[in-house]
């Protein structure tokens, strides 16, 4: 009871900050929220059993690296956001500019697989709850929720997907932190000692490594800010990618060295989306049931804010004289046709090497123009703390 209480304790107050007034009309917080939540999506309920199975004691520091790979890359998007936007509206058809443009289409084709995914994984995992197996009602349910959320895009635009988006995220990071406070009651009395735990394969360095690089979309997400322009001023988008970026971090590395006790007591035995709720289960029964909202706020979510992250990226590849709510809706109706025509949870592996060219054009875009422009830029650079 006393796991209980405080897992239930500790998502009502930090639930109670975050839902304050002060925080939640912060111009800087609104911002944060749309990478942040592409950031902790439904790579939360996978991250720590895999990097666990794979690395075991050494998983801490698996994350680490992950996470410092992963900050590197937005330091990439920083970057760009203060120099390279400037550029590339001063000269457009630029060789550098053909560079973006061929990396943003690669993004606007993953972002619209995302959003078919993560509502399909949202219908999914509420129909596993339920017992439910019917891929027919699991389409049809995911097309009601996208077609809300066209709906919302027409009548409000990113406003209103952002207000829906901010309460997910609030749902979801109250109930992350409360999970972590139980987490740490518990490894305080169990009396179990850390980092003993063996992996649950033998796995060879390149291979280990190929997995962590895979691993890598996990943390993906904070390029959202990079087409939040017609929202937010440079400023606050670099803030946002820095801030969403420090805050996953942090959950990221206190979540996987909290569960190095949890997984000593009791050893993965099979790997899948249910291995946490599963195992947290057996030592906090309350868990599974505050993991079950996060898992459904996390998809809706992460959906809403690739939605907001694509449909910016769409006006700025078309540049037809069209709204931003229709490339918002361009992307939705994109993600309905991917569910009743593919198979989402194969060719999400298609999204994550978009996601990874992108991060390749990006890196190239910067290294570019350091070349141009050495010496202003590395003043830049540094002065972004990067």
């Amino acid at each position: 009871m006393l796991f209980n209480g405080v897992a239930i304790t500790s998502t009502m107050i930090v639930g109670w900050v975050l839902f304050s007034r002060q925080i939640r009309l912060s111009n800087q917080w609104r911002a944060t929220v749309t990478p942040l939540a592409s950031i902790i999506g439904s790579g939360f309920l996978i991250v720590a059993p895999l990097l666990h199975s794979v690395m075991g004691k050494w998983a801490l520091l698996g994350m680490i690296l992950l996470s410092m790979l992963a900050y590197c890359l937005g330091g990439v998007i920083r970057f760009n956001i203060f120099n390279a936007e400037p550029y590339l509206d001063k000269f457009p058809k630029s060789g550098i500019a053909k560079i973006e443009v061929l990396g943003q289409w690669c993004l606007g084709a993953a972002y619209a697989i995302s959003v078919a995914f993560y509502i399909s994984l949202f219908a999914s995992f509420l129909f596993d709850r339920l017992d439910i197996v019917n891929s027919d009602a699991i389409k049809i349910v995911t097309t009601f929720v996208l077609l809300a959320i066209m709906l919302l895009a027409w009548l409000r635009g990113a406003k209103g997907l952002e207000v829906i988006e901010l309460y997910a995220v609030t749902i979801k990071l109250a109930i992350i932190v409360g999970v972590l406070f139980a987490l740490f009651t518990f490894d305080l009395s169990s009396n179990t000692t850390w980092f003993q735990h063996e992996a649950l394969n033998n796995l060879g360095p390149l291979q280990t490594l190929s997995i962590l690089a895979g691993m890598l979309m996990v943390t993906q997400g904070f390029e959202t800010a990079r087409f939040m322009g017609g929202q937010y001023s440079t400023e606050v988008r670099v803030r946002a990618v820095n801030h969403s970026q420090g805050i996953a971090t942090l959950i990221y590395i206190a979540f996987i060295a909290l569960t190095c006790p949890l997984f000593n007591v009791y050893p993965i035995v099979e790997l899948n989306e249910t291995t946490i709720s599963n195992t947290l289960g057996k030592a906090v029964w309350v868990l599974p049931f505050l993991l079950l909202i996060a898992a459904t706020a996390s998809q809706l979510s992460a959906a809403l804010a690739d939605t907001i992250g694509g449909g910016g990226l769409l006006k700025e590849l078309i540049r037809a004289r069209f709204s931003t709510h229709f490339y918002y809706m361009l992307i939705i109706g994109i993600a309905i046709a991917l569910v009743w025509t593919s198979d989402v949870f194969e060719i999400i592996n298609l999204a994550s090497k978009g996601f990874a060219l992108y991060y390749l054009s990006q890196t190239i875009l910067a290294s570019c123009l350091l070349i141009k422009r050495k010496n202003k830029m590395f003043d830049d650079w540094f002065k972004l703390g990067f």
